[in-house]
């Protein structure tokens, strides 16, 4: 399954994601993050190729609006990362996410909206 996201916003939007990686991640949660996406208005990214119908996402825009909820909460640092789920750091902070049910479609789009 893919997992994508499309900025229906009206400004550029950073995200971060929270997917299942048992071999990857198997002494740190089981769970890998990785960040960020920039993604213009009417822009999309392609984020994660993945057979977990299940992966978590935080996003942030340009002008302050935030996309959060309660999973997780995964680390997120301010430049680009690719991590696992208990694994912190103190240049770090905590965010939480929304939860992405993919349901078995083999090409998924979160929409990024007010």
């Amino acid at each position: 399954m893919e997992l994508h996201f499309r900025n229906r916003y009206t400004s550029k939007v950073w995200v971060a994601i929270m997917f299942y990686s048992p071999d990857g991640c198997r002494d740190y949660g089981q769970w890998g993050t990785r960040g960020w996406w920039a993604i213009d208005p009417g822009g999309e990214a392609h984020v994660l190729n993945t057979n977990n119908r299940y992966a978590a996402f935080y996003a942030e825009a340009a002008n302050g609006a935030v996309w959060t909820g309660p999973y997780g909460p995964i680390y997120v640092y301010q430049t680009a990362f690719d991590s696992c789920l208990n694994i912190g750091s103190t240049a770090a902070r905590t965010v939480g996410t929304r939860l992405v049910d993919m349901n078995g479609y083999s090409r998924y789009y979160v929409n990024l909206t007010p």
